[in-house]
């Protein structure tokens, strides 16, 4: 006997562009394996990473190791990027640009 239930999921992002970067980017075979495989993933980190202290703590190092390697910074934005920023955002508040909200991880190239 099968005691699963479906669970409605909505997307923030459209459905068939959804499936395309799923299926033809990250080359998986359906969708629904990759967000089964996307919750375990992040249950997996929630559950273990965050909850041991010690795992938090090297996790922050490995981080910080990384940084300094790719000579990443994170700086305070000044206020002409803050500017450009305003800008950006003035064209989604008018309606002329397309918001989109999106909280994954899927980069677009």
């Amino acid at each position: 006997m099968n005691s699963r239930v479906p669970i409605s999921y909505r997307p923030s992002i459209e459905r068939e562009e959804l499936e395309n970067l799923i299926t033809e980017k990250l080359h998986y075979k359906a969708l629904n394996r990759f967000i089964d495989e996307a919750v375990k993933e992040k249950l997996t980190r929630e559950l273990v990473v965050t909850s041991d202290p010690e795992m938090t703590k090297l996790v922050s190092k490995l981080t910080e190791v990384i940084y300094e390697y790719k000579g990443w910074k994170f700086l305070k934005p000044n206020k002409a990027v803050i500017n450009r920023i305003d800008q950006k955002v003035k064209g989604i508040e008018s309606g002329k640009v397309k918001a989109v909200r999106w909280k994954g991880s899927i980069a677009k190239s």
